[in-house]
């Protein structure tokens, strides 16, 4: 087999990435939005020992679940990976491979949100001058070369328009050394953020008066200065060209200052359903004590502080922290308490107190948490731990070593968080085994 070689192959199952999975000879080839039972012609682009990677060329015989996507671009660009699948199809697929992930464990149906389009409140889009025009749009499939784009369907609508305006106001001279153009959009308060993400301050006072008259919704505009060689997007320095550095957010009834630097889960609505679920597997009441690990900017915390006696949220991030009693005070919260503390530091703290505490939140990034993460939480003896995770393999790694420290898992329940993508979030219930 050699790159570039033709050949017509049947799907004989499939990826939980979203790749179908075709045999020549002794050879896996992964066939990129392919369909279990699918037949399609393909051409060969990378040879590896075992196995190889393809483009499609034309689909011979399509699956009865296929479906016309919703984006032009879906082909081509690496944003979405499930639009040639219905909705509804797509929340099988997903449940299909999280159930042959977690073998053992009840995982119910995802919940999930119809249509699945115009739901992001956050974009990030890559910028490149190449033949002495602006491109602007999401990266190819495996590739740096950028998908130009004129409307993302995942999208906040608003954040679609200010995307054009944008994309028609900056000039090969306005975007040079621009990286990335970052944007939100609350649909909850209304106010929308524009980031400009480069290596260079360019003379931007015409581009930002022109967006804030055309979108009176932009209460925060700000230049970004990056000049790292690397995938880091976000650099240390900052400079606000109009407005504020951060916008107000909604979650369950609660206001949030969101720094442009701060995290917030992608789609508001999900969120409320992510959360409630989180809740109602704690089996929150008002004799509680609940923490809150790596608590951000407070959000888990404070929308769960009206179900329990009290909330200690524990971040190492000093801003972050600031933030969070920012937050408290913005919703006259008063049974929350942020420390800026090492995780390690004050778990023993907490261990050597006999404090007791009832229920862990927890919720890491994509890369799940290391072995000295999950024995601070275990030190505690919380009775349940909830843990929330956006990426199902490293769940599965982190819960076997929750298992080996005493806490099993007893149920999980998917939130559909990043529709028409192969994203998936998941709210697993551990208890104690002694407890």
């Amino acid at each position: 087999m050699k790159k570039n070689e033709q050949y017509t192959v049947t799907c004989i199952d499939d990826t939980n990435m979203g790749y179908g999975i075709a045999r020549i000879d002794s050879m896996v080839v992964f066939v990129p939005k392919a369909l279990k039972g699918e037949t399609v012609r393909i051409a060969i682009t990378k040879v590896k020992k075992t196995y190889a990677y393809c483009r499609v060329l034309d689909i011979v015989a399509p699956s009865k679940d296929r479906c016309q996507p919703v984006c032009q671009k879906a082909r081509l660009c690496g944003g979405c990976q499930l639009q040639h699948l219905s909705y509804p199809d797509q929340l099988t697929f997903k449940h299909r491979h999280l159930c042959a992930l977690f073998k053992d464990i009840p995982v119910y149906r995802p919940i999930g949100m119809e249509p699945g389009l115009y739901y992001r409140n956050k974009a990030q889009f890559p910028v490149q001058i190449k033949d002495n025009t602006v491109h602007m749009g999401f990266y190819r499939t495996h590739s740096n070369d950028i998908v130009d784009i004129d409307v993302c369907p995942i999208q906040d609508e608003t954040i679609n328009r200010l995307f054009r305006t944008l994309k028609e106001q900056l000039t090969v001279e306005l975007a040079d050394g621009l990286r990335h153009v970052l944007i939100r959009h609350s649909i909850h308060t209304g106010q929308s953020q524009v980031v400009l993400i480069g290596s260079k301050r360019n003379r931007w006072e015409p581009l930002v008066d022109t967006c804030v008259k055309r979108f009176p919704s932009i209460t925060s505009f700000v230049y970004n200065h990056n000049d790292r060689k690397d995938n880091v997007i976000l650099g240390d320095t900052y400079e606000v060209l109009f407005g504020h550095d951060s916008i107000t957010e909604m979650c369950r009834g609660y206001r949030f200052q969101l720094h442009f630097k701060s995290f917030f889960q992608v789609n508001p609505i999900q969120m409320e359903r992510l959360y409630q679920t989180a809740y109602e597997f704690a089996r929150l009441t008002k004799d509680m004590t609940i923490v809150d690990m790596y608590a951000g900017t407070g959000t888990i915390g404070i929308c769960a502080s009206a179900y329990v006696k009290k909330v200690i949220g524990v971040e190492i991030v000093q801003e972050a922290v600031e933030n969070a009693r920012k937050n408290c005070a913005i919703n006259h919260v008063s049974n929350c308490d942020y420390a800026c503390r090492d995780a390690t530091e004050f778990t023993c703290q907490m261990k050597e107190s006999k404090e007791k505490v009832d229920v862990v939140f927890v919720d890491p990034p994509r890369k799940g948490m290391t072995k000295q993460g999950i024995q601070d939480i275990c030190i505690m003896q919380p009775a349940k731990i909830i843990y929330i995770s956006c990426n199902p393999q490293t769940l599965a790694r982190d819960l076997q070593i929750y298992r080996a420290n005493g806490y099993h898992c007893q149920q999980i329940q998917p939130v559909d968080m990043f529709c028409q993508t192969t994203g998936m979030e998941c709210v697993s219930l551990l208890i104690r085994q002694n407890g």
